[in-house]
């Protein structure tokens, strides 16, 4: 989905990977649930403007945002964070960004080297600027 929502990336990488996981993740009914039947066959602009639109997801996001360790900013201040997800679709690792015009295809990959293939993209990430310490992963993976 194309992020219209300043400041939102986090939520908007949660959705991508949620979203892309469908056959590995049962929700239960609830706001993303509705969004994501929604969606369906939306294209990606439409998707971002459907989640502008959905009430109940922005204010769990501004909720979950105010529960954090830090000042949130507002939805208008600049900031130097930003998230995105890697997901295995179709044999390929696709990097969503909600900021870019489409997934990036980064190659082949598979459900079991996912992890290894994405570390290798983000190592790139941060090759390209070694100073940098602002840098964080996170995954979402069954429990156990």
């Amino acid at each position: 989905m194309k992020q219209n929502i300043s400041n939102a990336c986090g939520t908007v990488a949660l959705v991508h990977s949620i979203a892309n996981n469908t056959d590995k993740i049962q929700l239960t009914d609830g706001l993303l649930k509705n969004y994501l039947e929604e969606a369906k066959g939306l294209d990606a602009s439409a998707r971002g403007r459907l989640l502008e639109k959905s009430e109940g997801i922005i204010n769990a996001h501004k909720e979950l945002a105010q529960e954090g360790q830090t000042n949130t900013p507002s939805a208008e201040d600049p900031v130097n964070h930003h998230f995105i997800t890697f997901v295995h679709k179709d044999g390929a690792l696709y990097e969503l960004d909600g900021r870019k015009a489409f997934p990036v295809n980064h190659g082949p990959t598979t459900p079991d080297s996912l992890l290894e293939d994405a570390a290798t993209i983000c190592k790139q990430f941060i090759a390209r600027d070694p100073s940098e310490v602002r840098f964080t992963v996170v995954a979402l993976t069954e429990a156990n």
